[in-house]
This record gives structure tokens, C-alpha cells and sequence, in this order.
């Protein structure tokens, strides 16, 4: 019984101490990655023909962005020139599992069409079977204005579809903030494509033209 009421008073003073050596080790790795995601996105976008600039943080052009939650990091920010998408952020989450990568692709719009609140949308897939690993659909929903605009395009639907039959499982999320003036298009971590850039444009296109 003595050892076990010892054992519970040293926990938290064992765990502290493996907190301590372990987080600067996740800390210093995430920093590496996350320099290299930077680098190898830079040439990437280089790749496709894609004009764009690499910025800083604390850059006043994107002052109007939601500063990140607690845990989250911006490990590279482009400024893309002659696209409806403004910006994209590499985005690193770190806990101690782990470092996650995710992609913020900032647009820039106005939202003067309607006065109710504007909900969040995404993109479901449809498998052909419930034991089939293939998606043979996918559909919108969410805000409902939104949601019929992107459902009703059935060129992005293709691209979407071709990307991810062919490569991997994409997360799609459209995230609006009407107060700064503003959209995100979040999705899970990928290398760029020519039809992956024109797909997520396409939907910036129709979220510039106002929600």
C-alpha cells in the first residue's frame, strides 16, 4: 500500500521530467520537417508553372488571417499570383504523438448575399459498395447556397474524383469567416497536381463570386 501511495506522488514528477527531455526532441524535429514541407512545396508549386512568393508570418498582406490556435504552426506561407487563391499555409500540429501537417488555402471575398449566418461546408465521398475501397462519387454539403453551386459543377467533381482515384483519400472543408472578410479551404496534407490546384481554385472562383 506504502508503495503504491509513493508511486502516485512520484507520477507527476516522472512525467514532468520525461515532458521536459522529450518535447524540445519533438519540437526540433517538427522544425526540420516542417522547413523541409516548406522547401519541397516551393518546388513543387514551381513544378506546375505555378507564379508565387514565399512570405513571412508577420506580413501585413495577410494581417486579416485568424491568428493560429494554441499548438499550431505556420510553417510556410505562398502568396500565389494570377490564381483566385490568395494564399496557402502549411499548417504543423504537435503533441506528443506527434507532429500532423494539414494545408490552408486562403481566399479573400465578401460575403454580400445573404444576412443569415453562413455554415461551414464539406465534401462527403460515396463508395460504390460498402466493402469497396473505390469512390465512385462525391457530394457537397453544408451551407446549403454553397453546396448547390459546387455540386452543380460537374468539371470539379471530375478533377476531384480523378485525383482521388488515383492517388489518395482527400479531406475537403470550407471554412468562411464573414467578420475578417475571408475563406478557408482546408484539406489534409498532399502534394500538389495541376488538377488538385485547378479543382481547389475552381472552388475559390465560386467563393469569390459571394456567399
Amino acid at each position: 500500500m506504502n508503495n503504491k501511495m509513493e508511486w502516485n506522488k512520484s507520477l507527476p514528477a516522472i512525467i514532468a521530467i520525461v515532458t521536459a527531455f522529450i518535447l524540445p526532441i519533438i519540437l526540433s524535429k517538427r522544425k526540420k520537417e516542417g522547413s523541409k514541407k516548406k522547401k519541397d512545396y516551393s518546388l513543387n508549386l514551381a513544378e506546375l508553372g505555378i507564379k508565387y512568393e514565399k512570405i513571412e508570418k508577420d506580413d501585413e498582406r495577410i494581417s486579416f488571417v485568424k491568428k493560429l490556435s494554441l499548438g499550431q504552426k505556420a510553417e510556410g506561407i505562398f502568396a500565389l499570383k494570377g490564381k483566385k487563391i490568395d494564399y496557402i499555409f502549411i499548417i504543423s500540429v504537435t503533441s506528443q504523438y506527434g507532429t500532423n501537417y494539414s494545408l490552408e488555402f486562403i481566399v479573400k471575398n465578401t460575403f454580400n448575399l445573404r444576412d443569415e449566418p453562413i455554415k461551414n461546408t464539406r465534401m462527403k465521398l460515396k463508395r460504390d459498395s460498402l466493402i469497396s475501397k473505390k469512390y465512385v462519387d462525391l457530394l457537397w454539403k453544408g451551407d446549403m447556397y454553397l453546396a448547390q453551386k459546387l455540386n452543380m459543377d460537374y468539371d470539379l467533381k471530375y478533377k476531384l474524383l480523378n485525383r482521388i482515384l488515383n492517388e489518395q483519400k482527400i479531406n475537403l472543408r470550407v471554412v468562411p469567416d464573414k467578420k475578417r472578410g475571408y475563406t478557408r479551404i482546408r484539406t489534409n496534407f498532399i502534394p500538389l497536381s495541376t488538377d488538385f490546384i485547378d479543382a481547389i481554385d475552381s472552388i475559390a472562383g465560386h467563393i469569390k463570386t459571394g456567399l
